[in-house]
């Protein structure tokens, strides 16, 4: 069945009832999508064809669509873009020397390394306080707590380019990049019970940072405001949060377009380079979608894995235990050429 088809059908038999969000469904047929009437061929892609779902967010907008949520990111987002415009007028070596060593803490400590190889995944385990640390550097990069961003992420890996994603490629490279996070109402209908994630829901950090979320961008911000002035509030905060973004959705977008597939997971993800040096070792996303428990992405050689090195520095120190990797049996059953 195409995505296509796949959508109506998923989407009518809910009728006024929320979706069934909480059980995997079958993977579409890629070639099936291809032949749908108002298909388009994602550009410099192998066979990828979308079809946009939603209304854009001027028409959104014109019609009066957005709610709260929808404001608040509308505004956020385009105050944050902005300020990355006066990055010429703020610009000294310092404030790139700020905005590398953010990137490092927020982006690859925060992001790649707690929110999804050890929370969302629980690849590898740490002490708490290392544990409570690692997801505070996440907090800073302003993607949302760890109980939502994990719990969206875990929805992504059950329901992976099947209409229940909450950012499928099928529906456009702009809804998986970050159009889905700017439709506050379809996002949410798919992603709205947030139970996946009870293991951070039971311990007392999560939920404190659940309920105070927006006092800690806040704090950033004004941080580096009196760490440093505007060039400060600019390069360590604006730059390196968009960059962040960026990066990140890339994962989501990038990776489900273009590069390559080494192993049969039944769906779009792909191992793509570029991806995997801008986002510290999550560019080999059709590695980790083959194996979503395994704390090295890069699972070749010359895959460039800072993420894993960061990791592997805390094994060898004692600091993280359990590390779970995959076996070579494992590598060989799913791999398209197996040597």
């Amino acid at each position: 069945m195409s995505y296509d088809k796949q959508y109506d059908q998923i989407f009518a038999a809910r009728g006024e009832a929320p979706l069934t969000i909480n059980k995997p469904v079958a993977k579409p047929d890629r070639a099936a999508q291809s032949g749908e009437d108002g298909a388009r061929k994602i550009a410099f892609s192998k066979d990828i064809y979308m079809k946009p779902r939603f209304q854009g967010i001027w028409d959104r907008l014109r019609k009066g669509d957005f709610d709260q949520t929808d404001y608040v990111y509308a505004i956020y987002m385009t105050a944050v873009h902005g300020l990355c415009f006066l990055a010429p007028a703020t610009f000294s070596w310092s404030m790139v020397g700020l905005f590398a060593v953010s990137y490092f803490v927020t982006g690859c400590l925060g992001i790649t390394l707690s929110y999804h190889r050890q929370l969302s995944h629980r690849s590898f385990q740490t002490p708490k306080w290392l544990e409570y640390l690692l997801a505070y550097c996440g907090v800073l990069a302003v993607q949302g707590d760890p109980i939502e961003w994990v719990s969206c992420h875990r929805y992504h890996h059950l329901h992976t380019d099947t209409p229940l994603d909450p950012h499928s490629t099928y529906e456009g490279f702009w809804w998986s990049h970050m159009g889905w996070l700017m439709d506050h109402k379809a996002t949410r209908e798919r992603v709205y019970d947030m139970s996946n994630a009870g293991d951070l829901k039971k311990q007392w950090f999560y939920n404190f940072i659940e309920k105070t979320y927006s006092w800690h961008v806040v704090a950033s911000a004004v941080a580096f405001y009196l760490l440093g002035g505007l060039p400060a509030l600019v390069w360590g905060f604006a730059v390196r949060a968009v960059w962040v973004y960026h990066v990140t959705w890339f994962v989501n977008s990038a990776c489900h377009c273009w590069g390559s597939q080494k192993y049969d997971t039944g769906d779009l993800s792909m191992n793509n380079w570029w991806v995997g040096i801008l986002a510290w070792g999550e560019g080999w996303h059709n590695n980790h979608h083959a194996f979503e428990f395994s704390a090295r992405h890069g699972l070749e050689w010359w895959q460039l894995d800072i993420t894993w090195m960061c990791i592997r520095a805390m094994q060898l120190v004692g600091l993280a235990k359990n590390v779970k990797l995959p076996s070579e049996a494992q590598k060989a059953r799913l791999a398209f050429n197996p040597a």
